[in-house]
């Protein structure tokens, strides 16, 4: 059995999907919706001369232990996980599924984002992502990226082991349409996120 994802594809009614929830801000006037820009301005000497930056980054809020900038995987990364269902909506379930294939570990935390549309250097958000290790440690990130964020800041956290799997549901497709609208994935053409689905599993033809 399976079902039709946020992107069209059939997957499993149980799957991860996309909150609010998933979005932190690092202050108030922190819009969680708006232009996002990543990595911040100034990357990388604002990470240490930016207080708020850093204060969000640090111990009191998303807690972080790595973080790198990471483009998006190799060609040859690409061609080993070619076989792996990528959703474009799902980095939890596609880090799940490259480890499975590939063994390579799950690195779960956030990306890192400035709030472009406000004054530089005072606001900034994240969103809850997981990816993968290869064997020697490098980060590979298989989700697909918004044509202008090719170049992601990534976190690995403490606080970002928090995520379960749900069965598909009214209330799962109005959450993630919420979280849709506060950008970070991929989206259509038409430039407007893919419209979540919670429809009846459908039965695939053998």
């Amino acid at each position: 059995r399976g079902r039709e994802s946020l992107s069209g594809g059939s997957v499993s009614m149980s799957r991860y999907w996309p909150e609010p929830s998933d979005v932190r801000r690092s202050n108030e006037s922190a819009a969680a919706a708006g232009a996002l820009a990543s990595p911040p301005k100034g990357w990388p000497g604002c990470f240490s001369s930016n207080a708020a930056l850093k204060a969000f980054m640090g111990k009191k809020a998303l807690n972080g232990k790595r973080v790198r900038l990471t483009g998006t995987p190799s060609a040859e990364d690409a061609s080993k996980a070619s076989a792996v269902t990528i959703e474009p909506d799902d980095p939890f379930g596609n880090a799940e599924r490259v480890q499975a294939a590939l063994g390579w570990a799950i690195v779960k935390g956030f990306v890192v984002y400035e709030c472009a549309d406000q004054a530089e250097g005072t606001s900034f958000v994240a969103h809850l992502r997981w990816w993968n290790a290869r064997e020697s440690g490098v980060w590979v990130d298989f989700t697909p990226r918004p044509a202008d964020a090719q170049q992601m800041v990534l976190l690995e956290s403490a606080h970002a082991e928090a995520k379960t799997k749900k069965e598909a549901s009214a209330a799962t497709a109005e959450a993630a349409a919420a979280r849709l609208a506060l950008g970070g994935f991929l989206t259509q053409a038409n430039g407007k996120p893919a419209p979540p689905d919670a429809k009846a599993p459908k039965r695939r033809r053998r």
